[in-house]
């Protein structure tokens, strides 16, 4: 017939080079400005579509209304190489404040003064966290070489310096040089995390070089001690015992933060955060090379309340598992929305953007937004602190949990309260607080860090001891009403 076109066979390399050739030139064009902002269904959806246009490989261009005008947003750039980062940070900084701050103290500045970056970006995918969206999902490793070019310039031009390199990280202290297995199979990916809800299997979990660069940092002349401050991925790092034995015995300085974030499988799904069980597993080789370096050191865990999905029920179990391994908190962070997060877009809709979105249906997110639930949820991970008894006791018998009031080992409070302490203290004027002992209610197995008088680096009691016995589960579900 006229006009008819031969039959033509592509090989799957070519429908695949004509698919990518596509989706470089189309634009996805999000719902209005003027439309997000009055709907929670939309807005949900904008997130979602933002953050599934994330990976450099196949993402594409965004594009909004906003009254007559568009933005448009570019899709990411790609990662850099281990030769250009090594350019980026090699540039001739000053490593010091601007002369306009003159001598004031800078917070930020003192924590990262002797410091040294050795990698960008994050696949973690934490729902709560936009490092993904500033510094990208592939990671940027430098060169051994050129970190330790810059310690050997710290050593030399920093002032102040006294031998010890207080960190060497990055937006996570354990991501070094880790990559996809396949460069072909991490363009085409879609994932919002690799290591969410488990390794992905295509990811490369060899630390050797995060070993041998610690070795080599270790060995130049004038370095004293090296400790690392940014998070570590234990999920990641038990994949590496031999990685976790190198941390434990040369570079915890007495205490290591690590993020559980929480024990409770509900909310930690809305965090794309692993199970409790890494956390078991990471603390049994963390505890065992302890001992075998001789040295006595401790977790600091660090838990999030009243991110979206919560019940006051998993805050409860969260505190039963607290006491059970004999957990004091000392610092603790309440949920905050910020731009572009996930949780942020689950706080605002009551939506959860990471399973398919609908007008009518769906999960629905719970977002604590009440001032009391949020200062009940806090109360909670500081159970210990005879502030919070009043509220807690309050709480507990609405939820049908009056069994854990008591002076047993496996209640959660007293039922008595300290002079002056909590509500006491608003009813006596001039009454001074008075903690009661920690030996007469605290419950668990031996001391904690706060009972034996231990302090954190910061000089704040740390949060608990690393030797505690670390359980698995669902301790203390609540029943019913």
């Amino acid at each position: 017939a006229d006009g008819a076109q031969p039959v033509r066979l592509l090989s799957r390399e070519q429908r695949l080079a004509a698919r990518r050739d596509k989706r470089a030139h189309t634009v996805i064009r999000l719902p209005a400005y003027e439309q997000v902002k009055d709907d929670p269904v939309l807005y949900a959806h904008a997130s979602r579509t933002f953050h599934l246009e994330s990976n450099p490989g196949n993402a594409r261009a965004l594009r909004q209304a906003h009254g007559e005008r568009d933005v448009w947003l570019n899709p990411p750039p790609f990662p850099l190489t281990t030769e250009e980062i090594d350019g980026v940070y090699e540039a001739p900084y000053a490593r010091r404040p601007h002369p306009s701050y003159g001598e004031a103290k800078i917070p930020a500045w003192e924590m990262i003064r002797f410091s040294v970056n050795i990698m960008r970006g994050c696949f973690g995918g934490c729902t709560f966290c936009s490092i993904t969206e500033h510094e990208g999902r592939i990671i940027q490793s430098r060169s051994e070489d050129s970190i330790i070019r810059e310690i050997e310039e710290m050593r030399d031009k920093t002032p102040g310096f006294t031998g010890t390199v207080s960190d060497l990280g990055g937006p996570t202290a354990n991501m070094f040089h880790l990559k996809c297995k396949d460069e072909k199979i991490e363009s085409a990916c879609r994932r919002l995390s690799c290591v969410y809800p488990d390794i992905c299997e295509n990811m490369n979990t060899d630390h050797s070089q995060l070993i041998s660069l610690y070795r080599r940092a270790r060995a130049v002349k004038g370095v004293k001690r090296i400790t690392i401050g940014s998070g570590l991925r234990y999920d990641l790092a038990v994949r590496s015992p031999e990685y976790i034995k190198e941390l434990v015995t040369h570079h915890v300085g007495g205490y290591l933060k690590i993020a559980p974030e929480h024990t409770e499988e509900g909310v930690l799904s809305k965090m794309m955060k692993p199970g409790i069980g890494a956390y078991d597993r990471f603390k049994q080789l963390f505890d065992r090379f302890s001992r075998e370096a001789g040295k006595e050191q401790y977790l600091i865990p660090y838990f999030i309340a009243a991110h979206p999905g919560t019940t006051d029920e998993d805050m409860l179990n969260l505190a039963l598992w607290l006491k059970k391994n004999n957990f004091r908190l000392d610092q603790v962070q309440a949920f905050v929305p910020t731009p572009m997060a996930l949780a942020t877009t689950m706080y605002h809709t009551e939506k959860n953007p990471l399973k398919k979105l609908h007008r009518d249906g769906g999960e629905v997110v719970g977002a604590v937004r009440n001032g009391r639930q949020r200062k009940l949820h806090k109360a909670f991970l500081r159970y210990h602190d005879a502030e919070n008894w009043p509220l807690l006791r309050e709480a507990l018998k609405e939820m049908g949990r009056a069994d854990l009031i008591g002076n047993g080992k496996k209640q959660l409070i007293p039922a008595w309260q300290p002079a002056g302490v909590g509500q006491t203290a608003a009813r006596v004027p001039g009454a001074k607080p008075r903690l009661a002992a920690a030996s007469s209610w605290a419950g668990g197995n031996g001391r904690t860090a706060q009972a034996a008088g231990i302090k954190s680096p910061t000089g704040r009691v740390a949060s608990g001891r690393s030797s505690a016995r670390a359980v698995s589960g669902n301790p203390g579900k609540p029943r019913p009403k």
